[in-house]
């Protein structure tokens, strides 16, 4: 696990840097919390969880009082979750920088949604569920995208293409 702390976010709040470099690729540690079952039923449920990062659609990582409730969203990250709780450097990172994830890639609740501070070139303004990013943003994740969020961005295209 390499070297993380909590400091001041250029994003917003409190955010988790690094304090070493870290080239593209490597395993940067595991996120911890604990696994919450929760099937939201009104958007109002779907607000009330912005911190959780999704395991499947109804399977959620809470990160409790743990680093990880840190962890601000970019619409440009340089991390990625592959499998479940695996964060790995999507380009090199340079100590003391932020580490950054896509909240869209984690996440399969058609009601949530949040509005994006990133600030990146390619900022969306509204961060949604994986189902509801542009085919574009999609795209530019790969392969980076747990394979389950992959397989429910897919069925739910299929259901609602003509």
């Amino acid at each position: 696990m390499k070297k993380l702390e909590v400091k001041k976010s250029k994003i917003e709040g409190l955010g988790i840097c690094v304090s070493e470099d870290i080239k593209k690729g490597n395993h940067i540690a595991y996120i911890t919390g604990s696994l919450v079952k929760k099937e939201t039923k009104s958007k109002r449920e779907a607000l009330s969880i912005p911190l959780w990062f999704g395991v499947t659609k109804n399977l959620w990582l809470d990160p409790g009082n743990s680093i990880w409730r840190y962890f601000n969203h970019s619409c440009e990250p340089n991390t990625a979750i592959v499998g479940t709780k695996k964060l790995i450097a999507k380009h090199n990172i340079k100590n003391g920088e932020e580490l950054t994830v896509d909240y869209s890639m984690t996440d399969g609740d058609l009601l949530w949604e949040m509005n994006c501070s990133c600030r990146t070139r390619t900022c969306r303004k509204k961060i949604h569920s994986i189902q509801r990013i542009s085919e574009n943003s999609f795209r530019r994740h790969l392969p980076f995208i747990p394979r389950y969020f992959v397989k429910l961005r897919k069925q739910y295209l299929s259901s609602v293409t003509i």
